[in-house]
């Protein structure tokens, strides 16, 4: 996980304001990854469109329509699914895209394409979605790969035999797996008992016990921040915590030991803790394995349509039941509507089925010529 991958310095300018962040534009992960899928994608949709004797522009074009309309309906569907406000539908870069919701949102996009580029140019429908087909599944390998960077997209705690990846502070699936009581916030718990932030317990073999915290030391600051209460510590490392810190840094009051007891105290300044979670479901690996091999499938099959469409329906019937298995092992969603299934995997039915639909009505139409050669 690396949700800043580098910072641009910006402090040869004197223009910035003074509420600018430390003179830097941070680079994330996730959006960065964003911008190299839109590349690739429109990079070989505009490739395979010149084979099938379309004007490389024309794709161009509604890759931006395509686009576009992608990333609304997929922000849009995120923030209905999690509940979060309408204000924070621009800060795409952190996260939180839902792909049925760009998929619909896509299909928004293109059909204002159609009205403006598609249909000016008698350009064929399924013709274009059986080019887009092997790019959608494309660039869901390398978006997903974004939501490793980032964090999100996360799987539920892995089994014993099965291969884990764990998170650092920053990632939003350390907060969920506190909240659900199967892990501390960063390797130790505080003595509820007192007001003070004194630490009770530490996990054996922990980063915490690793930088030498102790049960009884007394927690005075924490990243430079005064602590004086177990809710403030909490609160600290519970709260909005900062975009790609992964460390924590404590400074604790302990006692020395003296010949008949407790004697003074010091300060001491342990050193920084990058505690991780749990061992999880690698969900966004397996995601990025899964559309790399339906890419492969689909060039394959390509060729070998025997109608039009039929690369897209590949598309939709093979990644509706891979969604669908992967939603099983993820831990970000909730269940909806009682039917103990997520909204994703609602979507995957849904998906299918359409695809199906779309199998039916398309083997009932004339089968292309054969490629000659």
């Amino acid at each position: 996980m690396c949700q800043v991958l580098f910072r641009i310095s910006l402090k040869p300018f004197d223009w910035l304001p003074d509420w600018w962040p430390e003179g830097q534009i941070p680079i994330y992960g996730f959006g960065m990854m964003l911008f190299i899928t839109f590349l690739v994608t429109t990079w070989l949709a505009s490739w395979r469109a010149k084979k099938e004797g379309i004007l490389p522009q024309h794709l161009q074009d509604l890759a931006i329509w395509i686009f576009a309309g992608g990333l609304v309906g997929a922000r849009l569907t995120y923030l209905i699914q999690y509940g979060e406000p309408l204000s924070h539908f621009f800060m795409i870069w952190q996260g939180g895209l839902v792909f049925y919701g760009s998929f619909i949102g896509g299909a928004v996009g293109y059909g204002l394409a159609y009205l403006f580029v598609i249909r000016k140019h008698r350009l064929s429908t399924w013709k274009l979605a059986d080019i887009i087909a092997p790019c959608v599944a494309i660039g869901l390998c390398l978006g997903r790969i974004g939501c490793l960077l980032n964090g999100c997209c996360y799987g539920n705690v892995a089994c014993s035999h099965c291969p884990p990846i764990p998170f650092p502070l920053s990632s939003p699936a350390r907060i969920s797996l506190v909240e659900r009581g199967l892990q501390t916030p960063a390797g130790f718990i505080m003595d509820p008992h007192v007001t003070q932030s004194r630490v009770a317990a530490v996990e054996p073999d922990s980063e915490a016990a690793k930088s030498g915290l102790q049960p009884g030391d007394v927690i005075v600051e924490a990243d430079g921040k005064k602590i004086l209460s177990s809710r403030e510590l909490s609160t600290h490392l519970l709260g909005d915590w900062p975009r790609g810190k992964k460390d924590l840094q404590l400074n604790v009051l302990r006692e020395k030991p003296g010949n008949s007891g407790p004697g003074p105290t010091d300060v001491i300044q342990l050193p920084a803790i990058v505690p991780l979670t749990l061992g999880l479901h690698p969900t966004q690996i397996y995601e990025s394995i899964s559309m790399a091999l339906l890419f492969l499938l689909l060039s394959a099959y390509y060729p070998l349509r025997s109608r039009d469409g039929m690369v897209m329906v590949l598309f939709m019937l093979g990644y509706a039941v891979h969604r669908f298995l992967n939603e099983m092992l993820r831990n970000d969603t909730a269940d909806i509507g009682g039917t103990h299934m997520t909204l994703s995997q609602n979507g995957s039915i849904i998906f299918f089925l359409v695809g199906l639909g779309l199998l039916g009505w398309l083997l009932r139409k004339p089968a292309r010529p054969p490629v000659p050669g």
